[in-house]
């Protein structure tokens, strides 16, 4: 299934703007035809993953390209999955023992049309396996989550499924797909009403339950209305959500755990008819899913908002693209601080250019992938650009990396949290909170190199670390117990 390495060129160039003032990669991906990344992850080498589809193989309709870069913009590997028809890789992750999965859809493995497709990888991007999910017509997976002890949640849309459905695909329905840690299915379930809707995003929250974001038409006023969902542990709705904006279509593309233990949310408002101007959306969360503020973004030009990362010091980056005609636009980077204002907004890319993905690391370094015409081929090439801290006079530069604890998820053996070497020597303050941000184990001046954390003082679940330093330096993470 691993096909050849395509053309893969990497341009440096330092840029002159505020934002981008120091180092910057520009990279991309094809020939002829069609290339396009819609998904990134930061990985645990300061590099970055990247997903999305590639039509220029001479045999393909389409195939799943993956691309790994170091934290330097070079390019480890980059691999091609898939058969003579159509696939694609809409979501892409690290995992926490090593490897990468992938989920999207595929024409060739599974039962009729597009099927979701789940493939995990090795660290060099060689298939451990494949599975596919799904019936007679189009199923395709937009994103995916891991479960404590093993497993994914799986949310995106089918046409094989749900009310209307005549065998032809008529109507688009929400899909959720929970598996073991092999992808073998354990169940699904469907959402569906009278209209269409779709699952673009999926984040776990406290008590193994679920977010999910996207769109509907079956409950609102009949235009697309953002909806967001909480799903229990076995898949069942504690309830919805609707956002509408009048007169036009509301899609929720991204959510996002953030810092504070809550979930931030981006997306698009777009127009119904000629007039009207695209729009971005974003709204904040709590712990338990309640919104706690919600921004529209809007210019002369039209914006769609299509990702969104948390920087170290709290503020947001969002990406997606502005449009100057309805065709013609660029790759859009939008800077808030944690309520949500505007503090920088900028483009790049060149024109017919456009962006779907954002990552994030803990040093304030960032990439944004998509897709880009400026290399020649009308089609457009996968574009990725990464640089390596942000610095503008109203965005903070932060370069001390986010603290990681080894291992994770902890099962039967204590972890340890690992902090920069110019830490070491202080007495630090140590925090674990739930997902709610309720603190439950605290310990004062220990040193920085001695915090272990044991698993068999917590119930399995998700949890919160904080490390104060003297010097006023925070550090957050993230651990899984088993």
């Amino acid at each position: 299934m691993k096909k050849s390495i395509l053309l893969l060129a990497v341009l440096y160039l330092i840029c002159s703007t505020a934002l981008f003032a120091q180092h910057v990669v520009e990279g991309h991906y094809g020939r002829a035809g069609l290339d396009v990344a819609y998904a990134a992850a930061a990985t645990g080498d300061g590099g970055y993953i990247i997903t999305g589809l590639t039509k220029s193989e001479v045999d393909s309709n389409g195939d799943i390209v993956v691309i790994k870069t170091t934290s330097h913009g070079d390019t480890s590997w980059a691999h091609t999955y898939g058969g003579p028809f159509l696939e694609g890789g809409n979501f892409v992750m690290q995992l926490s023992g090593g490897g990468y999965m992938v989920c999207g859809h595929t024409q060739d493995f599974g039962a009729q049309d597009c099927d979701v497709y789940l493939m995990q990888l090795d660290d060099l991007g060689n298939f451990q396996w494949i599975k596919t999910y799904g019936g007679d017509s189009d199923d395709v997976g937009f994103s995916a989550v891991p479960l404590i002890g093993g497993g994914y949640m799986v949310g995106g849309m089918t046409k094989s499924y749900g009310y209307g459905d005549t065998g032809g695909g008529v109507m688009v329905h929400a899909y959720f797909i929970k598996t073991n840690s092999v992808g073998d299915s354990l169940w699904t379930k469907v959402y569906s009403g009278t209209g269409n809707e779709e699952c673009y995003s999926i984040t776990t929250i406290a008590d193994s339950e679920f977010l999910a974001v996207g769109y509907t038409s079956s409950f609102g006023a009949g235009e697309d209305d953002g909806w967001l969902l909480r799903l229990n542990t076995n898949g069942d709705t504690l309830w919805t959500k609707l956002y509408k904006t009048a007169g036009s279509n509301t899609q929720l593309i991204k959510i996002l755990p953030t810092l504070d233990g809550g979930y931030i949310i981006t997306g698009t408002i777009s127009p119904i008819g000629a007039s009207g101007m695209y729009q971005g959306i974003a709204i904040k969360l709590d712990a338990s899913g309640n919104q706690v503020w919600q921004k529209v973004y809007s210019d002369s030009e039209n914006i769609t908002l299509r990702d969104v990362a948390q920087l170290p010091t709290g503020d947001f980056m969002f990406t997606g693209s502005k449009f100057v005609t309805p065709t013609t636009g660029n790759v859009y980077i939008m800077t808030t601080d944690v309520n949500g204002n505007k503090l920088s907004d900028e483009t790049c890319g060149g024109t017919n250019s456009y962006a779907f993905a954002i990552a994030v690391q803990g040093n304030n370094s960032y990439l944004v992938a998509g897709g880009a015409a400026k290399y020649g081929d009308p089609n457009g090439d996968l574009y990725y650009m990464e640089m390596d801290n942000t610095v503008s006079a109203n965005v903070k530069n932060v370069t001390a990396p986010s603290a990681r604890l080894y291992p994770n998820p902890i099962k039967d053996q204590p972890a340890i949290i690992i902090l920069p070497a110019s830490v070491a020597g202080q007495d630090v303050n140590f925090e674990v909170m739930t997902m709610d941000g309720k603190v439950i184990y605290s310990k004062d001046n220990i040193p920085a190199e001695d915090i272990v954390v044991n698993g068999s003082n917590y119930p399995a679940a998700m949890y919160l670390f904080r490390v104060t330093c003297k010097d006023g330096t925070v550090y957050k993470g993230k651990f899984v117990v088993e």
